[in-house]
């Protein structure tokens, strides 16, 4: 391997290790915009662009991306999902028309099966030691996700088990066996009903193309007779089977869920057909879609990347998504014809790895996840490399265009381009709890609070640096001593900038609940700072709003019976709370609102005991909201109720 190839190599494992960041699409976009960049100087300086099968569909699936992203009500949100997204037609695009990309596969391919190696005892000690749920499901937040990768990794390295070459001491053989026998334990460990079943589905059509194949076909009963004793050993072993999942799906309450979600999802199609509601801003819209028994779910995801992709991108992007979908089936139909060839086998191997992606995608969120894009763009560019021959499009001579203007050009649409993902780097690497301090809107030394205002005034649509300003000045206006030493006049400056802010975060954010019952908060502490009546008419409207956006949201709820009982209405509060505790089926929200209700009515009174069971159901933090498991004793919830049963006698006795 020469230097070329090596800084190549790298160049893809930092892409590819970037895509397993959850956080971490801007990085993502950043070295997928270098790979756009890179790929474009190749295509200009040899004036022709390689055109393969599905080169064209990619460059129109980009395209659209950029279109739904740039109509989106909340940008930030579409444009990091649109760098998750992009992985899939940009690594086609770069790597079909870069001939480093076959002269490093061999090696990328290693590393990736290296990879899916230490993954997989990852999950094999997390199901041994029962961490979280004893579930194998690596390093991500769902098991699902994880038996996807398994199936993207597993046709490629039992095409190599197959086709290795002999050697004196079998030791090369032996050692990919043992890592292939690894992984497929650990795809069954995961016991994920799609995951195996897309597996399943395709695995008879991998084992036809080796039996075409006159190298691996003495090979296939050892590939058999290790998946099955890979199944053993996950079952008899780790204690971890598909059998012991339910199949009976009118009981099952994943099941159930999905089927909710995917009602809610066609309800939200329908009011975003053409365009869609933009990239990443299904958690967005759901909540006003949600329907009340739907309660198990973070609300992230449809389960169904291709109903989301329509809710978020419009029909086309849907129709995009089926005829890639249609082109990778049309080529593995080609390939299969031909299978007796190695180069051809090999793409086999490789299509039915994505194919499976594409399969599991009915049923779960595959796409979504920037490495799923990456590795299965890399993985299709390497299948045309390996079956087609590239026709070659002669493109315009940009030597005739001044070097200095062309470079300025280039370096626009680069600095557009990367301006929005920069400034949200920026602004997560000074998300720390120290720039939070209210010291900040007094100081004249430039800090990260001072380079927050500078990242909002050239880009208002990222919310981290949002955040960061919106913090301190809550905790601002919240101490009163302070508030005495700026004065009457920077009080009221700084209360009317805070609620502007608010005003426009939450008007880039699809009036996000959360941002608004904060803004009604402030409003409601400050009333007094305004015309009579203006105060309280204007948190009425933004926690409609925010109840309209997300008619669960149980702070929103509790706010809007506490503004009331700030108005008089005391009745009109209390009936707000028993309305929602009907409607409200999450345990630990519908005993806030209880906790909520019980407060008020032990007014004047106060009740240290209801403040303590507040702050302890605070603490937790859901599964479905944080992706980690939440395991709580099965007494838990009960004797909370019970407690609050005892303080619910007690105040009806006093008021006797």
């Amino acid at each position: 391997m020469n230097s070329r190839q090596f800084i190549y190599l790298l160049f893809l494992a930092e892409l590819i290790l970037s895509g397993f960041w959850y956080t971490g699409s801007a990085v993502t976009a950043m070295f997928l915009l270098t790979a756009g960049v890179a790929g474009c100087q190749v295509v200009l300086a040899r004036q022709t662009y390689q055109v393969y099968a599905m080169s064209t569909l990619m460059l129109v699936y980009l395209l659209w991306l950029f279109v739904a992203g740039f109509y989106s009500a909340v940008p930030e949100t579409a444009l990091m999902t649109l760098a998750i997204l992009a992985g899939l037609p940009v690594m086609y695009l770069f790597a079909t028309n870069t001939s480093t990309f076959a002269e490093t596969w061999r090696y990328l391919r290693t590393l990736l099966f290296l990879l899916g190696v230490v993954f997989a005892l990852l999950a094999i000690w997390q199901v041994i030691h029962h961490v979280d749920y004893g579930y194998a499901q690596g390093p991500f937040q769902d098991r699902n996700v994880f038996a996807a990768l398994m199936n993207l990794l597993w046709f490629p390295a039992a095409f190599v088990l197959l086709t290795v070459e002999n050697s004196r001491y079998h030791l090369k053989r032996i050692a990919i066996g043992a890592a292939l026998f690894i992984i497929s334990t650990v795809l069954f460990a995961t016991t994920s009903r799609g995951g195996i079943a897309a597996w399943l589905l395709l695995l008879p059509v991998f084992l036809w193309a080796a039996y075409c194949n006159r190298e691996s076909r003495k090979r296939i009963v050892i590939l058999v007779l290790m998946t099955v004793a890979a199944y053993l050993c996950s079952a008899m072993l780790l204690n971890a089977s598909i059998a012991d999942r339910t199949f009976q799906f009118s009981h099952d309450p994943s099941t159930s869920a999905r089927l909710l979600l995917w009602q809610s999802g066609m309800k939200m199609l329908l009011a975003h057909p053409v365009i869609g509601s933009g990239w990443g801003t299904f958690v967005n819209y759901y909540p006003a879609y949600r329907l009340p028994l739907e309660n198990s779910t973070a609300g992230f995801f449809a389960h169904n990347d291709y109903l989301q992709l329509a809710i978020e991108g419009g029909v086309p992007a849907l129709l995009l998504q089926i005829g890639i979908l249609y082109a990778v089936c049309i080529q593995l139909k080609r390939s299969l014809r031909q299978a007796a060839d190695l180069a051809i086998f090999e793409s086999v191997a490789l299509l039915l790895g994505v194919l499976a992606l594409f399969i599991h995608a009915l049923v779960n969120f595959i796409f979504y996840l920037a490495f799923m894009n990456i590795l299965a763009g890399l993985y299709l560019a390497r299948a045309a490399q390996l079956t087609d021959k590239a026709q070659l499009w002669h493109v315009f001579n940009t030597n005739k265009i001044n070097p200095f203007l062309k470079n300025l050009f280039v370096g626009f649409i680069v600095l557009l381009i990367l301006l929005p993902y920069g400034a949200h780097v920026l602004g997560g690497a000074i998300n720390k709890q120290r720039n939070v301090a209210i010291e900040n809107l007094v100081s004249d030394q430039f800090s990260a609070y001072k380079l927050a205002e500078l990242i909002t005034l050239i880009q208002p649509q990222e919310r981290i640096s949002q955040e960061t300003i919106l913090q301190t000045a809550e905790l601002a206006l919240a101490d009163a001593a302070f508030m005495r030493t700026l004065g009457a006049d920077a009080y009221s400056r700084l209360l009317e900038q805070t609620l502007q802010r608010f005003d426009s975060v939450r008007a880039l954010n699809a009036n996000d609940a959360e941002t608004g019952v904060r803004e009604a908060r402030i409003l409601i502490r400050h009333h007094a700072a305004f015309d009579a009546g203006f105060a309280y008419r204007k948190a009425h409207q933004i926690l409609n709003q925010s109840l309209k956006a997300d008619p669960y949201h149980i702070d929103a709820i509790i706010t809007l019976s506490r503004l009331q009982l700030a108005e008089g209405h005391a009745a009109e509060a209390l009936q707000t709370l028993q309305n929602a505790s009907t409607y409200i089926f999450v345990q630990r929200n519908r005993q806030l609102v209880r906790v909520e209700l019980l407060r008020q009515l032990a007014a004047p009174e106060a009740m240290p005991e209801l403040d303590a069971i507040e702050k302890e159901l605070r603490k937790l933090r859901l599964g479905s909201e944080t992706g980690r498991a939440l395991i709580l004793p099965d007494s838990y919830y009960p004797e909370i109720d019970a407690e609050l049963n005892a303080i619910a006698y007690q105040i009806q006795h006093k008021t006797r």
